[in-house]
């Protein structure tokens, strides 16, 4: 008797919903983090694919960095005692 034969499961084939799904989501980390450093450099001029796509950037002055998350300390603290902070 025959037996069908189907040819063994290689590369994309074997693949399951989940293995898709995660090879998209690195691939979209890949190409998210290589825009964060190309847009975060202070680069004047970028160019890729040898030209196709171009652009000159506006580089941002000193004073234009971005501001502290902790503010300086400018003294003793001016905010009103609470209640429960009793000696």
């Amino acid at each position: 008797m025959g037996e069908s034969a189907t040819p063994p499961l290689t590369g994309f084939d074997s693949w399951s919903a989940n293995d898709y799904s995660n090879f998209v989501t690195i691939c979209a980390a890949a190409v998210g983090s290589t825009l964060l450093v190309v847009f975060k450099s202070r680069c004047v001029k970028i160019s890729l694919c040898f030209g196709l796509w171009s652009c000159d950037r506006e580089v941002q002055d000193a004073s234009d960095d971005e501001e502290a998350i902790i503010p300086p300390n400018s003294g003793p603290s001016t905010a009103p005692a609470l209640a429960n902070d009793q000696p």
